[in-house]
């Protein structure tokens, strides 16, 4: 019998030790008891995108269905809000949320890939439901699969594992069986991956007009059997945000209709690089919900400075986890120095912030020291900056001179790209704008995109770098 994987210890109380506030910066999703450590960050930024996707979801009628996208930044809460609204949300819909990365090889994730995890989730729940969807709608529906991929039952039963035959002691469907296969097949090489897709692709307009009929069957027999379900299934599709810039356009521009207009109502979570591009994907979806980066700066006698009430608040991400004066070592009799320090070089970036936190502790324990010091923040830091000197292309370097100079990403794949790797971070909330992300500023190539954006001669030493002024 296989280990089961657990997850991150949970210190009781406030982390006093490296070692406990190491476990404490955990950068999941808050869920289960990690809840305690949520910090409402919408004093500090925009909550436009939470309580809008809320209320575009709460003004459906039961019988309407919408497909909307949710995005922002990797790693700026997304998951978590998401997972905070589920819980809200349950009041009317029965939310299947799952993790698209998961089920899907999300370097090279299609429709045809999502439609499947959408059959499979939506029967496996309709299964542990004790539901009966109309069985000759059913036979016809897993007769085509059988025809167009040449499965039997005997030959899906043979390549299933236990966990998907029986799911806490409720029966798995022939169908759902078989969809796990086709995934897996989907996930496993990239030509069976050709194979399946090609397969199902030959009569997906019967694919999409079946499922859909399942669906609506699905939504009836939920509703009648539980009536405080009365808006049916809400599907969330979380971390689908992570697919490269190339694939997200494929999905969400030139496979936009098949996305939608299915009879249950979906979340898409999207990357931020969509948003970006000249095709606009307003025209395709309805606008989509966009948490921003927490804005740390402010302007101050006409250069970009940085707000101290944002920082504080960003700062209890740290201090609801750790007694951080036993955790840090003062600097010049002031304990919060080193955490300052790390909140500014975080760029609001909330997973990024957490990430430093937890290898800084990582870092003074290595050295046998007891509590965080100067040279562990200097050393994470520079760690980060090393991490985007490997990812950063060198065309991009005079790009992100441009990018603090006008506060904005040029709408191009290259700037799609600084925005996926998270080399350009975006703040909004009464203007929208972009900055580059911070540790960038010390890395060589930089400083030489802007010194030559300066015009000054090689051999004249580069002067501090002063954040440009916000027009």
């Amino acid at each position: 019998m296989s280990a089961v994987a657990q997850g991150p210890t949970i210190p009781d109380a406030k982390a006093t030790t490296l070692k406990t506030a190491f476990q404490a910066c955990d950068v999941g999703a808050l869920k289960g008891e990690s809840q305690k450590y949520y910090v409402d960050l919408s004093a500090v930024r925009s909550a436009a995108a939470i309580n809008s996707l809320r209320t575009r979801l709460d003004f459906l009628d039961p019988g309407q269905f919408a497909a909307v996208l949710f995005t922002g930044h990797r790693g700026c809460g997304k998951s978590t809000e998401l997972l905070r609204l589920k819980s809200h949300l349950e009041q009317e819909y029965r939310v299947i949320y799952l993790e698209a990365d998961d089920a899907l090889d999300i370097n090279d994730a299609d429709y045809i890939d999502l439609y499947l995890v959408l059959i499979r989730q939506v029967l496996n729940e309709v299964g542990a439901l004790k539901l009966h969807l109309d069985r000759p709608l059913m036979e016809r529906f897993e007769q085509w699969f059988k025809d167009i991929t040449e499965e039997t039952e005997e030959s899906v039963a043979k390549s299933v594992t236990l966990e998907t035959k029986a799911q806490a002691g409720v029966e798995v469907p022939f169908l759902s069986k078989l969809v796990a296969k086709l995934l897996a097949q989907i996930k496993g090489s990239h030509t069976q991956r050709k194979t399946v897709r090609h397969q199902l692709q030959q009569d997906i307009g019967r694919l999409k007009t079946d499922m859909n009929a399942v669906l609506l069957d699905a939504f009836t027999k939920l509703r009648e059997a539980y009536p405080q379900y009365p808006k049916g299934f809400l599907v969330m599709f979380d971390n689908l945000d992570r697919v490269p810039p190339d694939v997200g356009d494929r999905l969400y521009f030139d496979y936009a209709a098949q996305l939608q207009d299915l009879n249950c109502t979906l979340i898409y979570t999207v990357p931020i690089s969509v948003v970006y591009s000249d095709k606009n994907v307003n025209n395709a979806f309805s606008q989509p919900h966009i948490v921003p980066m927490v804005n740390i700066y402010q302007l101050q006698e006409g250069k970009l400075g940085y707000n101290p009430e944002v920082l504080k608040r960003l700062g209890k991400l740290i201090t609801g986890r750790m007694d951080y004066q036993s955790v840090f070592a003062a600097q010049n009799g002031n304990a919060g120095a080193l955490v300052m320090r790390l909140l500014k070089a975080s760029g609001g970036h909330v997973r990024q912030l957490m990430q430093m936190v937890a290898k800084a502790c990582l870092a003074a324990a290595s050295r046998g020291a007891t509590q965080v010091e100067a040279v562990d923040v200097d050393y994470v830091i520079k760690q980060e900056q090393f991490n985007f000197e490997r990812v950063v292309p060198e065309h991009h370097y005079p790009l992100l001179v441009q990018v603090c100079q006008q506060q904005r990403v040029p709408q191009t794949a290259d700037g799609q790209r600084m925005l996926f790797n998270l080399s350009v971070l975006e703040y909004n909330g009464d203007r929208r704008w972009n900055y580059m992300n911070p540790v960038i500023k010390k890395c060589d190539a930089y400083r030489e995109a802007l010194r030559l954006a300066q015009g000054q001669p090689q051999d004249t030493p580069t002067p501090p770098i002063v954040p440009p002024t916000v027009p």
